[in-house]
């Protein structure tokens, strides 16, 4: 009995420092709706979800997501493409601030399984 109590511990602490090492930007399993690659003051990629938006900086736009980093652009945009064709969800990395656009900014993009 104080095996498994002390497993279920270490479990337990195992799963809280899991949780505690996720980045705090990311957010995770969004569907897209759209995708749209514009030129708005330079290249950006938008992209519309089903979910309610994680908006806490409160950006005019809320109807999705701003990607405009150029380092990272077209890989992200190649990602939301394969996602968006095969079903699939992705995570994001949101930076915390509003787009020119006035959706929230992205700088990653993650491919869920």
């Amino acid at each position: 009995m104080k095996a498994f109590v002390a497993l279920m511990v270490m479990g337990g602490v195992v799963a809280f420092t899991q949780a505690i090492a996720l980045p705090s930007g990311w957010i995770r399993s969004i569907t897209i709706a759209t995708i749209s690659d514009n030129d708005i003051d330079g290249e950006v990629v938008q992209i519309t979800v089903n979910e309610v938006v994680d908006n806490p900086t409160h950006c005019p736009d809320s109807t999705g997501y701003a990607i405009r980093d150029p380092n990272t652009v077209r890989g992200s945009l190649a990602l939301l493409m394969s996602a968006f064709v095969t079903g699939k969800q992705v995570d994001i990395f949101a930076t915390g601030g509003c787009d020119k656009t006035g959706m929230p900014a992205v700088s990653g993009v993650a491919l869920r399984k």
